[in-house]
C-alpha cells in the first residue's frame, strides 16, 4: 500500500505525541513499545540505548520527580514518504518547580520510523540538546 505524504506525517506526529505524553505522565513503561524490537534511542549526554528491554530500563530512570512538559513542534519529514521515514522536530522541555514552570533546556529529535502492522514505530530516535 502507498503511503502518502500526509499519512506519513500524521502517523510520525502522533508517534512524536505519544511518545512526548508518556515521558511527561511518567509512564515510562509505554516508551519501549513505540520503537521497533531493535530500535535505538540516542541521547546527548545520556548514551545510546539498542532494543527495548536497554530502553526500557533507561526511560525508567528518567520518571518525572516532578511535573514536566515536553512541547514539540515543527515536524517534518526528511524524506519521501514510504514504509520508512525520516523527520525532524523542534523540542522545548519545561518543568514546574518553587517559582512556576520554567524552560530546562531546547533541542531537537531526529527519528527514522517505519510501519509496523500499520502503527508507525520509531526505530531510531536522536535527541539533541541546543545549550
Amino acid at each position: 500500500m502507498t503511503v502518502t505524504a500526509a499519512e506519513a506525517l500524521a502517523g510520525v506526529q502522533n508517534a512524536v505525541a505519544a511518545y512526548s505524553h508518556a515521558l511527561d505522565a511518567g509512564r515510562t513503561e509505554v516508551i519501549p513499545g513505540l520503537f521497533t524490537e531493535d530500535g535505538v534511542a540516542e541521547i546527548t549526554g545520556q548514551g545510546t540505548f539498542e532494543g527495548r528491554e536497554a530502553i526500557g530500563k533507561a526511560y525508567a530512570a528518567f520518571a518525572p520527580q516532578a511535573p514536566q512538559l515536553h512541547l514539540v513542534g515543527n515536524t517534518v519529514l526528511t524524506s519521501p514518504p514510504g514504509e520508512e521515514v525520516t523527520a525532524g522536530s523542534s523540542l522545548v522541555f519545561l518543568a514546574r518547580g518553587e517559582e512556576g514552570w520554567a524552560v530546562q533546556l531546547v533541542g531537537s529529535y531526529q527519528d527514522t520510523l517505519v510501519r509496523v502492522d500499520g502503527e508507525w514505530k520509531f526505530s531510531k530516535r536522536v535527541t539533541t540538546f541546543q545549550l
